[in-house]
């Protein structure tokens, strides 16, 4: 029989904005189906009509903008560094809960609670881990990714190379914020000890973590929960489209695919809205631009495609939209440079291309052209991913191992 927990869920947003907030909704649902006692504590609002109307989800929402919604700047910037208001409103929220049965679950902080609310956990005396859904834990910009270069990041964190580094998406102002309150975070508050334990969402964030992480700190993979229902796999041979789903950013490629589909003349599909829609209508104008699409229409642009095409040139953390495309019996082309590859084997259920080749991904889309190639492809991924499905379920069940781990071990001083 399970032995029935609190569990405060902590996350920047009470609604979903990318794949963490995701992760951190349902699980919050799923540990509350599964009889434990959930409250979900954040600071921006709106809250998700799926968590307010769960009978069984306490949830506690300071109605705070963001850092970069707030229009007070230095208040964003102190809230940001540390927010005093937060942390006390979190004491309130666990006021009378036994540490020796209490877990708080850390899923994004940096955007709006900052590490004043997991560094109050640990002061209390609450057992606190963190899911890895960025490596702003480590890293000043959240990524090891320099975005004015568009690569990769090999800097010691906090070095005086990593402080001379421009690297920020924004400026090297802001770079200079964010290491401030990284240095603060990790020197000062010295966040990282105070965590019992770290959860890595894939294979190449759980080596990132191991590299930075405090050798005492215990570190478990829980890969991330995919919404998705049995069906027939896509017979994607009869399908002709190359389909791109994710925000419209530079990192994320889609620039890639655009090129690679315009030297073949081939399909392409881009749903997601952001800054690089412009620089794609510009390099293949043939392309459909399909802009945002919600959960409901979703499956349908996965059973109208050849494959996904995952060409980010950031590390990520998961690939959220890669293990959607594998449950339909999508195959999927990856960057090598990003975690979604963890979930491909070349040539076996998708394929791997040079992070950041036009030509080895123009190569990538004209194998796929072969439908023979494409169905055993589509075919093979659908039978790997429900050989062992990433289900809410199974990913509740993971997380409750690791919390009676994280329960039971000695709790050590930071």
């Amino acid at each position: 029989m399970r032995t029935s927990l609190d569990i405060i869920v902590v996350n920047d947003y009470a609604h979903v904005r990318g794949g963490g907030d995701r992760v951190a909704l349902a699980s919050a649902i799923g540990l509350s189906d599964a009889g434990h006692r959930v409250t979900f504590f954040c600071a921006v609002g709106p809250v998700d009509a799926g968590l307010s109307g769960h009978p069984g989800v306490r949830v506690v929402c300071l109605g705070q903008p963001d850092i970069l919604g707030d229009p007070h700047r230095m208040r964003a910037a102190r809230r940001g560094a540390w927010n005093w208001g937060a942390s006390a409103a979190f004491r309130r929220a666990v006021r009378g809960l036994d540490p020796s049965r209490t877990l708080v679950h850390v899923h994004s902080y940096t955007k709006a609670l900052s590490a004043s609310v997991p560094c109050a956990a640990d002061k209390l005396g609450f057992r606190t881990v963190l899911s890895l859904h960025d490596y702003f834990l480590f890293c000043p910009n959240g990524a090891f990714f320099e975005y004015p270069a568009m690569k990769v990041c090999g800097r010691a964190p906090l070095g005086v190379d990593c402080l001379k580094c421009h690297c920020d998406a924004r400026s090297h102002g802001h770079k200079l914020w964010r290491f401030a309150r990284t240095w603060w975070q990790n020197r000062a508050a010295a966040l990282p000890r105070r965590l019992s334990c770290a959860i890595a969402v894939s294979g190449a964030s759980l080596e990132v973590a191991r590299r930075h992480l405090p050798a005492r700190t215990s570190l478990e993979l829980v890969p991330y929960p995919v919404d998705a229902e049995y069906r027939h796999p896509v017979e994607v041979e009869n399908n002709d489209t190359f389909l791109f789903v994710g925000r419209m950013e530079l990192y994320k490629g889609p620039q890639l695919l655009a090129a690679a589909a315009a030297r073949l003349g081939a399909k392409a599909v881009f749903c997601g809205e952001g800054p690089a829609t412009a620089r794609v209508r510009e390099i293949y104008p043939e392309a459909l631009l399909a802009g945002w699409q919600d959960r409901e229409a979703l499956p349908g642009r996965f059973a109208a495609a050849r494959a996904l095409v995952f060409p980010s040139l950031w590390p990520e953390t998961f690939g959220l939209t890669a293990a959607e495309a594998l449950a339909r019996g999508v195959p999927v082309v990856v960057s090598s440079s990003t975690a979604a590859a963890d979930l491909i084997e070349h040539g076996s259920n998708g394929l791997v291309f040079d992070r950041g080749s036009v030509g080895s991904l123009a190569e990538s889309l004209r194998r796929l052209r072969d439908p023979e190639l494409a169905r055993a492809l589509g075919r093979e991924a659908h039978r790997r991913y429900w050989s062992n499905p990433l289900t809410l379920y199974r990913h509740v069940a993971r997380l409750e191992e690791v919390y009676a781990s994280v329960l039971s071990a000695p709790r050590l001083a930071a």
